[in-house]
């Protein structure tokens, strides 16, 4: 089991985050795209490679974004139509994501089986995340996953307040 913490860093043009271990080392970085259609976030390593890549499909209704490690896709993950809570689907080696998306305070299943923990650290500069991962072989599944649901959570929160703005 490892624990790791996906940091967004705050006054970044791009969309940046830090992924840390357990003691605030350096376990992968991730940058965001700036003005390209479609929007991606490369994932890499302390080596600045790339080992996966989060694409969010242009022009789609509800937002989907495919994930990538390596050559391979290994995921796609699909907003769902709901009315209050928003709910996602990760299509992925039979995992299940339950839990709550709006607080960020969810788990992924495998044939039942906890494969990773992720919980929303309220209290920090910027998003913050704890994510507990069963196994290393899912590190990169939970990393993206939680890097598309705040980048929609974010493109979100901006929309309604400036249409609040209005």
């Amino acid at each position: 089991m490892r624990q790791l913490y996906l940091n967004q860093k705050v006054w970044s043009v791009r969309e940046k985050f830090a992924v840390l271990d357990h003691q605030d080392r350096p376990v992968y970085q991730a940058v965001g795209s700036l003005f390209k259609i479609p929007k991606h976030f490369d994932i890499l390593d302390l080596h600045d490679h790339i080992v996966a890549t989060v694409t969010k499909q242009p022009f789609s209704w509800l937002p989907r974004f495919y994930l990538k490690i390596g050559d391979q896709q290994v995921a796609t993950i699909q907003k769902r139509f709901t009315f209050f809570k928003p709910r996602y689907d990760l299509v992925a080696a039979g995992l299940t994501v339950t839990g709550d998306f709006w607080d960020m305070n969810f788990d992924v299943s495998r044939k039942g089986q906890l494969v990773g923990r992720v919980a929303k650290r309220w209290f920090s500069i910027g998003d913050k995340y704890e994510m507990t991962i069963q196994d290393s072989a899912d590190e990169l599944l939970i990393v993206g996953l939680v890097i598309a649901i705040d980048y929609v959570k974010r493109v979100e929160a901006a929309a309604a307040s400036s249409s609040t703005s209005n």
